[in-house]
């Protein structure tokens, strides 16, 4: 006895068989391009990170630096003899800082410059104030010396006065 669909079931069979691979072949897909992407993204969420962990040390780093300078700027106004050394000092390191800022692996170089900067011209500033006090200083004292010549010719027109009186009597 021979099967009499043995066509049909064979022509079902290898449907069933083609639907079975392009489903199973579905399913591993889609578990590929699971597995696949994160991967993908995984790579630049750590590149990202490196970037970010950079970056903050950067700034762990230039505050320290900025500290330092504050510091410095600070003592310009103790200091009396050495206050061009200290100025200069400080110039040269605001120099350095600025030239050791990274200018392609940070995103906010302008925000760093620009710091350097501000603090360039806090150092001018107080430069300015400091030649202002030393001429305020030195126009007290002609001020003083003004008085002081203006009393001497008060007491020279006196004596004048009294010399001329005496010689008409």
């Amino acid at each position: 006895m021979e099967i009499l669909n043995k066509k049909e079931r064979r022509n079902s069979f290898l449907l069933f068989l083609l639907m079975l691979i392009i489903t199973l072949g579905t399913l591993m897909l889609g578990l590929f391009f699971n597995n696949k992407l994160p991967w993908k993204e995984n790579a630049i969420l750590r590149k990202e990170n490196k970037q970010v962990q950079y970056e903050l040390n950067y700034q762990v780093r230039f505050s320290q630096e900025l500290k330092i300078l504050n510091k410095a700027i600070d003592s310009l106004d103790k200091s009396t003899d050495g206050y061009f050394f200290i100025e200069k000092s400080i110039n040269s390191d605001l120099v350095d800082l600025r030239r050791r800022i990274p200018k392609d692996s940070l995103k906010n170089h302008k925000l760093y410059d620009d710091m350097v900067l501000n603090y360039k011209r806090l150092l001018d500033a107080k430069s300015i104030v400091k030649r202002v006090e030393s001429s305020k200083k030195e126009i007290d004292k002609l001020n003083e010396t003004i008085q002081d010549y203006e009393k001497d010719i008060e007491e020279l027109e006196r004596a004048l006065e009294l010399s001329k009186r005496l010689n008409r009597n």
